[in-house]
């Protein structure tokens, strides 16, 4: 018996050594930090922490002061010791004020944030995810004011199917990608494709009654139909570029709409869609992401073409359905990547010649940076890189840290 109960004390102790271990400091870290105006909790995590997303279990909440989870410039936030554990802890001081009984009046607005907002505002309210279902029913632009190749601000649109009533007033969206997963090889049995790439390609609403169109459907069902049974559409991005306002209804199935703001100029085959609410908690935590899925990837750059950078925003091949929600991290790497062995074996290696593999080493994955998740749809996820020296590309693996 006493040997049993000796054995649970080393299994407990070696699982809170472990648990404990994940939290480290960081090495320049401070015994106390008051928080100052354009801070975010990003960057007070990472002056405590060597790990920034492991915040959730450092931070400890005073029930006594009101909101705890929220943080104001002028704040104190102290490293302290529970039961031999590093814990963060909040203290929220009240000014010296003479000749008056009121304490410190707080605007819940200037909280700080967890990333800068200026960063990724203009982005919320750029892209968004529609799916197929929404795509195919969206109405569109069908011509222009007096046949106009483009249109803005104040042009008369001419919109099909759109259900909507004089005053009714929504967003102009371009097409812009399909992201979607497609097998890597051909499966010359019967089984499922094992592995899979994502792939983004350009993509505008139009008919599916063309000849190409139908050649097309008629390859994807009776030709090469295994292949594309095994492709999932993960979702169509689209771009706002404007707004108008229903101005007539009733002739045919044709509205027409006003142009009421844009940023860029319309065309025939944009989409009409409700406008979007922008509703975006900038108050989240971060936290250490839990998906293991291994094939997560890098699948689109904002405002870069080959490489992005701190405090850019990429989207991943995952989504909420999926297991990614707003505040997860996640490591970015370099795949692995094959090479000739130039120094052992050159080009004219007789030894190789006729076995080139042997020639052939695979260098590892290599860690770029760190991205946290600031918004998702169901199957994609929007992230903004946090903290890296290295460039990140497409196609390059998202695992959990």
């Amino acid at each position: 018996m006493l040997k049993k109960l000796h054995l649970l004390l080393i299994t407990i102790f070696i699982i809170n050594t472990a648990i404990h271990a994940e939290i480290e400091l960081n090495p320049t870290h401070p015994d106390t930090y008051t928080v100052q105006k354009g801070d975010t909790l990003w960057d007070i995590s990472a002056k405590f922490l060597k790990s920034p997303w492991v915040w959730p279990e450092v931070w400890h909440a005073n029930p006594q002061i009101q909101n705890p989870h929220l943080i104001y410039p002028g704040d104190e936030i102290s490293l302290v010791y529970l039961d031999g554990k590093p814990t963060l802890q909040l203290s929220r001081g009240h000014p010296t004020i003479k000749l008056s009984p009121k304490g410190r009046v707080i605007d819940h607005n200037k909280a700080i944030t967890t990333i800068p907002l200026r960063d990724i505002l203009p982005f919320l309210r750029k892209l968004r995810i529609l799916t197929e279902e929404e795509m195919q029913g969206a109405p569109y632009v069908v011509s222009i004011e007096e046949g106009h190749l483009v249109g803005s601000k104040p042009n008369l649109l001419y919109v099909r199917n759109l259900e909507a009533r004089q005053g009714d007033v929504f967003a102009v969206v371009r097409p812009t990608v399909i992201y979607r997963n497609v097998p890597v090889d051909y499966p010359w049995g019967e089984s499922a494709y094992a592995d899979r790439k994502t792939e983004s390609i350009a993509w505008a609403k139009t008919s599916t009654s063309t000849g190409m169109a139908v050649m097309t459907r008629f390859w994807k069902n009776y030709i090469d139909r295994h292949y594309w049974m095994n492709v999932d559409i993960l979702g169509y991005e689209v771009m706002d570029i404007a707004t108008a306002a229903v101005t007539r209804v009733g002739t045919g199935d044709i509205i027409t709409m006003k142009v009421s703001s844009s940023l860029i100029e319309i065309a025939e085959g944009d989409l009409i869609i409700p406008l979007s609410d922008y509703s975006f908690n900038a108050y989240f935590q971060p936290k250490a992401a839990t998906i293991t899925d291994d094939n997560i990837r890098i699948v689109a750059l904002n405002n870069a073409i080959f490489r992005s950078g701190k405090w850019q925003i990429v989207a991943i091949s995952r989504g909420s359905d999926d297991g990614v929600s707003v505040g997860d991290v996640f490591d970015v790497n370099r795949p692995e990547r094959v090479i000739r062995d130039e120094v052992m074996h050159p080009k004219n290696d007789l030894k190789t010649f006729f076995r080139p593999s042997k020639a052939k080493v695979t260098l590892p994955e290599e860690f770029l940076a760190n991205i946290m998740v600031f918004k998702t749809f169901e199957h994609i996820s929007y992230a903004l890189i946090v903290e890296g020296n290295r460039p990140v590309k497409l196609f390059d693996f998202v695992r959990a840290p």
